[in-house]
């Protein structure tokens, strides 16, 4: 009876220890099985796309390299470590080996497009700016490119470089500058201006033989052929103050009103001293509308104040 019990007893032992074992097997499997993971094929995908897989699959993406290839596209997949198929654990990294694409590459055509939109295809196909030559073009905006060398779809090398021919825009209109020697600076400075030109630097020298402000030197000389919109500088005769003392006002207030009615009116009020011509109001104003500009009288100042784009007003500030 005793033996019995024993025989029972022992069979029991033995029953709950193997299925400890197989427990113990099954849950280390399975757990060892959730840790791996199968290494997707991807060979010939684009690079974000494998990206995207391995980041959704727990795995690290590790770039190993990049070279051309006459069969897989820029930015795709060339080769990856470990083999497709193969198991590994999460965490793990996935070498990759990158695309440039072919070593040849088809010229884009560059005509029409701005120089810097040129720039970003260049560097996307691996190409590179050669020589730039400008021309005056009169239907083509400055910066276009007008034309290539290589042409467009023919086969170069990647790190090649291309020559451009680029627009300068229309050609600028030449004026004669007309001669300012001897006049007034105010007829003078609106004489520049209606020539399209521009008064630039400023001088002033003392002739006692000459009148005072008036123009002693110009530079571009009358007669000389000038691109509009040129700079032209001057020389003022300003005969030597005695007893001024400029210390005594540096500042006056400048007024003016537009006048009633139902139109806004265009002021433009602009300083020429010896620094320079400055612009220091041009802006519309309301009907009845009021402006006040200081003026400095550090040095001397000549306003002139446009009204609708004609000039109403001469004053100097000596």
């Amino acid at each position: 009876m005793i033996s019995r019990f024993f025989q029972v007893g022992l069979f029991i032992g033995i029953f709950m220890a193997a299925a400890g074992v197989g427990t113990y097997f099954a849950v280390h499997l399975l757990i060892h099985g959730k840790n791996n993971v199968i290494v997707p094929d991807l060979q010939g995908k684009e690079v974000v796309y494998a990206l995207e897989i391995l980041s959704d699959l727990g795995l690290n993406t590790k770039v190993k390299g990049a070279r051309y290839s006459p069969t897989i596209p820029k930015n795709h997949i060339i080769a990856q470590a470990p083999e497709p198929g193969a198991e590994i654990k999460h965490g793990r990294d996935v070498r990759l080996v990158i695309s440039r694409g072919p070593y040849a590459v088809v010229i884009p055509n560059l005509i029409g497009m701005a120089l810097p939109i040129a720039d970003i295809a260049l560097e996307e196909n691996d190409l590179h700016r050669g020589a730039l030559s400008y021309t005056y073009h009169g239907k083509r905006p400055k910066d276009e490119i007008l034309a290539q060398l290589p042409g467009p779809g023919t086969t170069a090398l990647r790190e090649s470089q291309l020559n451009l021919l680029v627009s300068l825009g229309p050609r600028p209109r030449l004026l004669r500058m007309p001669d300012l020697l001897g006049q007034g600076f105010e007829h003078a400075f609106d004489a520049v201006e209606k020539c399209h030109l521009t008064v630039g630097s400023i001088a002033q020298a003392d002739d006692p033989d000459k009148p005072d402000n008036t123009v002693l030197e110009q530079s571009p000389s009358g007669g000389y052929p000038v691109p509009a919109g040129s700079s032209i500088a001057l020389t003022i005769n300003r005969h030597a103050r005695k007893f001024k003392d400029y210390r005594r006002q540096t500042v006056t207030l400048f007024r003016h009103r537009a006048p009633q009615g139902f139109l806004r009116q265009h002021v433009r009020v602009r300083t020429i001293c010896p620094d320079g011509a400055f612009d220091i109001f041009n802006n519309f104003i309301r009907p009845g509308e009021e402006i006040w500009l200081v003026i400095l009288r550090d040095k001397p100042t000549a306003l002139f104040l446009y009204l609708d784009g004609d000039l109403r007003m001469t004053k100097n500030y000596d």
